[in-house]
């Protein structure tokens, strides 16, 4: 009887880290997992083989757009079209949901999967790991609840999508901004997948002065920079950051206007 692929009973997330990590993912993984099982519009689906899960993936759903992430299958189970039927699975609930474009970021064994279901590349990002120098010049605060619309405003215009389920999930808002007098020059927001944080600025200078903050110490912070942003790129080099890992964004339907 081949595997079945089925929404994830909340119980069983103890069990879904174990399979991430046996799958790759860091011992840390659990954490990735807190929104797409609390949150109302995200679902984590599990693909089982004669009563044991095999493989895992979870999606995000924001209206025109949907994510998937935290794919993976146990190594012994690979080859096994598992991969596919998790992906097919999870691009139908978020179409269900209005989603025009899927996105997701891909491993290298993992993109020639997606490429067989037409999903494009966009370009790829690296993961740097390190604690960041001090850049003066620019003053940064905190975050506030009274900010949830300000960086709305500015996540829809840097990427095209409207996160506004996830950015209201983040309670409390953790993260800093700056400001020019009048609303908000960039944010940078704790992520909801647990790892790193999420920064959009209006110009380069706003960026990095953002992501320092983001990892000013004094424990390693983990920055997701777009390989097409060389600005952000060698910035993290410079400050001595160690690359962690790369992955490509790919696509699936029309681009929703993401800006590096």
């Amino acid at each position: 009887m081949p595997a079945t692929v089925r929404p994830a009973l909340r119980a069983e997330a103890p069990i879904v880290a174990d399979l991430l990590r046996r799958a790759g993912f860091g011992s840390t993984v659990g954490r990735l997992l807190d929104y797409p099982f609390e949150g109302e519009a995200a679902k984590v689906f599990v693909a089982e083989d004669r009563g044991a899960l095999v493989g895992t993936a979870s999606v995000a759903s924001f209206g025109a757009t949907g994510w998937i992430g935290a794919l993976g299958v146990e190594p012994a189970s690979r080859r096994r079209g598992l991969g596919r039927a998790l992906t097919e699975a999870s691009v139908d609930w978020l179409r269900e949901r209005g989603a025009h474009t899927v996105l997701l970021y891909a491993t290298e064994q993992g993109r020639h999967v997606y490429e067989r279901l037409s999903f494009v590349a966009e370009g790829s990002a690296t993961a740097w790991r390190g604690v960041a120098g001090v850049r003066r010049g620019m003053i940064v605060r905190r975050l506030t609840d009274d900010d949830r619309l300000k960086i709305l405003t500015a996540d829809r215009a840097a990427t095209g999508e409207d996160r506004v389920a996830v950015i209201d999930q983040l309670r409390p808002l953790r993260g800093v901004a700056i400001d020019d007098g009048i609303g908000v020059m960039g944010f940078a927001v704790a992520s909801a997948w647990g790892s790193g944080a999420a920064i959009i600025g209006r110009d380069e200078d706003v960026g990095l002065a953002l992501m320092s903050a983001a990892a000013a110490g004094p424990e390693p912070a983990t920055l997701i920079v777009p390989d097409t942003n060389p600005v952000a790129a060698d910035a993290v080099r410079r400050w001595g950051f160690a690359r962690y890992n790369t992955a490509e964004r790919m696509r699936l339907g029309p681009d929703p206007g993401y800006v590096p």
